[in-house]
């Protein structure tokens, strides 16, 4: 007799949405504050989304990463637990080759984001792919199934094509088929 978690891993294998499985299945709904590392107040706030907003624009407009990459670092000197700036830095920091570097800014994201499934969702799956252009597949493969429970598509998709969900997904598929009453001609 299968109980309703056996049923959410049988849909996600079958569906490939693998995002209910978290233990908490609200967790992509429902921000939950971090106490460990309480949000600037917001004045603070707006402060540091427009110096990233400045950061954004010296990257895409005026292409100088480096600015990018100083512009980000500022946020820092104004509050040094900012997750927001620090996964943009890491995505600076992989356009500038720099992955080790990229690796420790998501490190520091993902710990001061605790709490924030929209920041988390990005970071985990952006410290993924610097993990497998870094050689670490199995943390690579771990922070994209973390980024797919909490909603991020890319990751999702990525977990998709994890070939040992594939094999368990055509296992289970075939052992179905097995079972299903054979249509009546």
């Amino acid at each position: 007799m299968s109980n309703a978690r056996d049923d959410k891993i049988l849909d996600a294998i079958f569906s490939g949405d693998y995002s209910n499985l978290a233990e908490n299945p609200d967790v992509a709904a429902k921000p939950t504050p971090a106490a460990k590392y309480p949000p600037p107040n917001e004045h603070l706030l707006q402060q540091l989304k427009a110096i990233e907003e400045e950061a954004v624009q010296a990257a895409e407009r005026e292409k100088d990463l480096q600015k990018a990459f100083d512009t980000l670092s500022n946020c820092f000197i104004l509050w040094p637990t900012y997750a927001s700036a620090y996964n943009n830095r890491a995505q600076v920091l992989r356009l500038l080759g720099r992955n080790e570097e990229a690796q420790k800014d998501l490190d520091l994201a993902i710990e001061y984001g605790d709490g924030n499934p929209a920041l988390l969702k990005q970071a985990y799956t952006q410290r993924a792919v610097v993990k497998k252009a870094l050689g670490d597949l199995d943390g690579s493969d771990r922070d994209f199934g973390m980024g797919a429970k909490y909603g991020n598509d890319v990751a999702k998709a990525m977990v998709k094509e994890n070939p040992y969900a594939k094999m368990c997904s055509a296992i289970v598929t075939e052992v179905m088929a097995k079972y299903q009453p054979e249509a009546s001609s």
